[in-house]
């Protein structure tokens, strides 16, 4: 069986809605107060529709080539892909509305160059912008790397690990992932460790996301990483999905270590977390694929086995039984033995964790 256990980092970047001072009372001023209204309230088609009226209205009102209306097209542009995110399970795609934010982000841009300085850190917003938007990697990069080096020479800390974070996130995934930006995540990181105490959401979140980069790379400071992550969302009322992340990346972590009793520990949280239901069926946390064996590869002979099994309290999988299979006794005996070290967060039922049956059907298959 070909298994493909792929770990996503990822982040949401937090839009940074900019705002331009309304004066006179005219149908700009009226706008952007129904503007503020509406992000007040939460009200979404309000927000889209007064952040467009906005600024249109302030083209008319400070000028097209004005820093007020490049502010004003940062603002629609930010709205149109919280917009988008909503709509596409919190990705940017392609889309009416990103095409719409990646226009607004390049005249935004084109504006500031001709009106602040070279290295103006206020360059920064409309770079990180235009980055997050454009469907162009290697742009992206460019953008990007002018944003790290302004922050840079502006000597501000907190913005060089803000941009870094922002990088690491936009050039993960691409062709344009290389040691480097993958040391900016670190890089921001220490420098949240050192300016931020360690309860602030930012140094938790970046510490979530090293721990899992650590994990990936079978490092042996992931687990105490992502231990710390765990200590500090406990305290909130409600369970953070790093938090979740960070229980079953310890659950992985211990279980390829044969530390059953932390593993254990890990998964029973996991059931345990709000918000999830209190019906909450059981979970694959950890799953090791079967050996494909050695008589069976060497003459290309596929097969599958359907097994029946119970998930205990605990998470540990026990007896499993051959519903059916195809191809031989030999993918039924690996199929057993690797089963045997699933881990599972385990069925909740009115809030306790209980046995439950389940089913899954392994695929050998020589490509």
């Amino acid at each position: 069986m070909k298994t493909l256990l792929r770990l996503s980092i990822a982040a949401a970047f937090v839009s940074q809605f900019v705002y331009a001072e309304p004066s006179d009372i005219d149908g700009f001023a009226h706008a952007y107060e129904q503007y503020n209204i509406a992000v007040n309230s939460n009200n979404n088609q309000d927000i889209i529709n007064y952040a467009q009226q906005s600024y249109e209205l302030g083209q008319i009102k400070f000028g097209k080539d004005s820093l007020d209306s490049a502010k004003l097209a940062m603002n629609w542009a930010n709205v149109l892909i919280d917009e988008s995110k909503r709509n596409n399970n919190g990705r940017i795609i392609k889309d009416a509305a990103t095409m719409q934010a990646l226009s607004l982000f390049d005249s935004a841009l084109s504006v500031y160059r001709n009106n602040v300085a070279e290295n103006d850190i206020t360059l920064i917003d409309p770079l990180l912008g235009l980055a997050q938007t454009t469907t162009d990697d290697k742009f992206a990069k460019k953008l990007l790397f002018e944003a790290i080096d302004i922050a840079e020479k502006a000597d501000n800390a907190l913005t060089v690990a803000e941009v870094k974070l922002v990088a690491f996130h936009r050039l993960s995934g691409t062709e344009f992932y290389t040691r480097k930006v993958r040391d900016f995540l670190i890089d921001a990181n220490d420098i949240y460790v050192a300016k931020l105490p360690e309860n602030s959401i930012e140094r938790v979140n970046s510490t979530y996301l090293v721990g899992a980069l650590y994990s990936a790379m079978n490092k042996p400071d992931a687990a105490p990483l992502l231990l710390e992550v765990i200590k500090q969302y406990q305290a909130l009322p409600y369970s953070h999905p790093y938090e979740l992340r960070a229980h079953a990346l310890l659950v992985n972590i211990y279980a390829q270590q044969d530390q059953a009793d932390k593993a254990t520990e890990h998964c029973v949280a996991i059931g345990k977390m709000t918000p999830w239901d209190d019906q909450q069926e059981q979970t694959p946390l950890y799953r090791k694929a079967p050996d494909y064996p050695m008589s069976y590869a060497k003459h290309r002979k596929n097969g599958w086995v359907q097994i029946e099994f119970t998930v205990d309290e605990n998470g540990f999988v026990k007896s499993p039984e051959i519903i059916d299979s195809q191809g031989g006794r030999k993918f039924e005996k690996e199929s057993i033995e690797a089963l045997s070290q699933w881990r599972y967060a385990p069925k909740f039922v009115d809030g306790k964790p209980t046995e439950a049956k389940s089913t899954v059907q392994l695929d050998f298959t020589i490509g």
